[in-house]
């Protein structure tokens, strides 16, 4: 998420919405009775001489809208937000009823609260490692993968293919594969990224010298111990222990341990663990919960939005932790089949 402007004196926040973990930021953070301002369309009917009175105009339109509802489809990563316009930048465009404003990756908007309590400050300013990203190079001279972990998100970005089979003996060039791949992460890497390259052999290297030669001021490292290239070389490296020891302070690496805890606890039948709303609710609303992680399929299982967001706001108010988990990855199916949250707890508690 990228934070434009933040004044919690005068009540107001200017953002822009970077990825799905932003989205969930976002359902937490916005609440009946915030100002909403955002672009959007609305149909504006014109109302002159050679008008259709059962047609009207789409116009894009600044609106202010005061907030009534909130929901959050974390499946197709969008909010809808349905309020009253109080204000919207077209004259034409009517106060009378209720308008949707539908918000994705990408979207810029300004929140505007009566008072920012301390979690909505918090929730502003996320926690070490939140902001920090990694690009991911899994090479080797026949295939490379490329891609971003921004938090607990993975996606692969790029897969180039190298062609270097090398016909009746000869030897072909990597170079122009090699400086192919460079020029991908190039493009990618943003300032505050972390570059990060793995694969078998001394290959890494020349590729990590040339992406050093495109990339200024971007860290460069490499990780021994991955032989896995290409998309799934990108999802194996987050796995990989050297990458660990390199990322011990991203978020990544501390869900990932929360997560592994919390198996351990369960299958060892420590007291000091919940999962399934049911039973971290009520933990969570006793200050009981240390850590907590939900995977972003939770609504899947039928659980009401309010109530969730709810109990994580509830951890977090009473000193807890909570992240999220991407679903798809092997520790979110951990998290997924624990009823979609999980919790370390402090103590042992009973509902």
């Amino acid at each position: 998420m990228i934070v434009n402007e933040f004044s919690p004196k005068h009540g107001h926040c200017s953002l822009t919405i970077e990825s799905a973990e932003d989205l969930w930021t976002l359902r937490r953070l916005i609440a009946k009775g915030d100002v909403l301002v955002s672009r959007s369309s609305r149909v504006v009917k014109r109302e002159d001489e050679f008008s259709r009175p059962d047609k009207g105009e789409r116009v894009k339109v600044t609106v202010s809208l005061s907030v009534e509802e909130v929901h959050l489809d974390s499946s197709i990563e969008r909010i809808r937000v349905k309020g009253t316009i109080i204000e919207a930048s077209d004259e034409s465009v009517t106060r009378a009823g209720s308008h949707s404003v539908t918000l994705s990756p990408g979207h810029s908007l300004t929140l505007r609260k009566r008072s920012w309590s301390p979690l909505d400050t918090r929730l502003i300013r996320p926690p070490k490692g939140a902001s920090g990203r990694f690009v991911l190079v899994a090479a080797d001279r026949r295939e490379a993968g490329i891609g971003t972990l921004g938090g607990s998100h993975l996606a692969v970005a790029a897969t180039v293919e190298s062609g270097l089979g090398g016909k009746q003996g000869e030897e072909q060039s990597p170079r122009p594969y090699i400086a192919k791949v460079a020029d991908l992460v190039a493009q990618i890497s943003i300032k505050g990224d972390r570059v990060v390259v793995a694969g078998p052999g001394n290959f890494k290297n020349s590729i990590s010298n040339q992406i050093r030669e495109r990339v200024k001021d971007v860290p460069i490292a490499t990780v021994e111990g991955l032989d896995l290239t290409g998309a799934d070389g990108v999802r194996g490296m987050i796995k990989a222990k050297s990458f660990q020891d390199l990322a011990k302070d991203s978020i990544m690496v501390e869900m990932q341990g929360v997560v592994a805890e919390a198996v351990r606890r369960i299958s060892g039948s420590n007291q000091k663990v919940a999962y399934t709303l049911r039973r971290v609710g009520p933990a969570a609303a006793a200050g009981a919960v240390e850590a907590c992680v939900v995977s972003d399929d939770v609504f899947a299982a039928g659980l009401d939005e309010e109530e969730v967001v709810g109990v994580l706001n509830a951890v977090e108010e009473k000193g807890g932790s909570v992240y999220l988990a991407d679903a798809s990855m092997e520790f979110g199916k951990q998290v997924s089949s624990f009823g979609g949250i999980v919790a370390l707890l402090r103590y042992a508690f009973t509902p």
